[in-house]
């Protein structure tokens, strides 16, 4: 697929100080599990997308359902690189309004009121040597944001990429991650189930836990950590990392479902963007490891689980709100 140059963080983060607004038309529905589906959006003028984002940031949709005008926000699921189109990965929950609109009313070629781009959640590979993603639920999907940009951009850094679902068939983006990690020998997944009993996972099973988090990422108080899920998760996680030993400013926080104490689609001011040097891995991060590669849980022995299970899983999606 053809890509156009990325913009840079300074230029996307001036855009999202004046976010644009208007329409986009559904080009394409993908189904990624039985209750999350991604909707591609493309600029219904032809061309380029009308605006320019980071990795991490969302779109809020407005649509005006039983004679009410709503609106609730979603992550941008493709890279900035993919100019053509944005996609925002969506799962469909009984209470949400604009999610049950999405996924049992929208059709492909209808026209869609969007605001974009908006939020601080994110990534871009110049803030540090190495990241690592942490992410439990439809919390993947500004993970995914991430590390379609950063291997779209043959980033040098190591990415650790952590996922917590609670079965096999609520693994998002399950087949892209392994083909991610297969042509990249920098990315590392793991992944693990909190429910895997009668199928045929093979890996890790539990909640993302301290121990997992230990056994998959080496020497992680030196590295910067995203994390992102529902509100239970997020709290256990990030007692998790104080405990060992993460400093309180290398963790960069998002939540999903009900927000709390921020209206959907209110646009947060943007750091400036720092240029630094080039991110490639230091010395101590490239050669030494507290957990040797081979012992570390990874993504390919998951090829093994539960063949022919898997869907086309392209984009991801973060959720203020239903």
């Amino acid at each position: 697929m053809a890509t156009s140059a990325a913009p840079s963080p300074i230029a996307a983060a001036a855009a999202a100080r004046r976010p644009w607004s208007g329409q986009l038309r559904v080009a394409l529905i993908f189904p990624e599990t039985p209750d999350v589906k991604t909707f591609r959006l493309v600029n219904p003028e032809g061309g380029d997308i009308p605006f320019t984002f980071m990795p991490g940031q969302f779109v809020t949709f407005s649509a005006e359902i039983g004679g009410v005008r709503n609106r609730r926000s979603y992550t941008i699921a493709s890279s900035p690189t993919q100019r053509s189109h944005v996609e925002v990965t969506v799962k469909r929950e009984d209470q949400g309004l604009i999610s049950r609109h999405l996924h049992d009313k929208v059709a492909v070629g209808i026209l869609l009121d969007v605001s974009a781009p908006l939020g601080v959640f994110t990534f871009t590979g110049t803030e540090a040597n190495s990241i690592v993603l942490i992410a439990g639920g439809v919390g993947i999907t500004p993970m995914m944001s991430v590390t379609r940009y950063l291997t779209d951009r043959s980033y040098p850094g190591d990415i650790y990429f952590l996922y917590g679902a609670r079965t096999t068939d609520d693994f998002i983006f399950r087949e892209e991650l392994e083909y991610l990690q297969k042509r990249h020998t920098n990315l590392h997944v793991a992944a693990t189930m909190s429910r895997a009993e009668g199928t045929a996972w093979m890996g890790p099973e539990g909640p993302v836990s301290k121990d997992f988090i230990a056994g998959s990422v080496p020497e992680i108080a030196k590295r910067r950590v995203h994390l992102c899920g529902p509100p239970p998760m997020m709290e256990a996680m990030k007692a998790a990392l104080a405990e060992l030993g993460v400093p309180k400013e290398q963790i960069k926080t998002e939540a999903f479902g009900p927000a709390r104490g921020v209206a959907p689609g209110t646009p947060a001011p943007l750091p400036t963007p720092t240029q630094t040097s080039s991110p490639g891995p230091t010395p101590q991060t490239a050669s030494a490891s507290a957990v040797p590669r081979s012992s570390r849980p990874r993504f390919g022995s998951l090829s093994r689980a539960r063949p022919g299970r898997w869907r086309r899983t392209r984009r991801c999606l973060r959720q203020l709100r239903p």
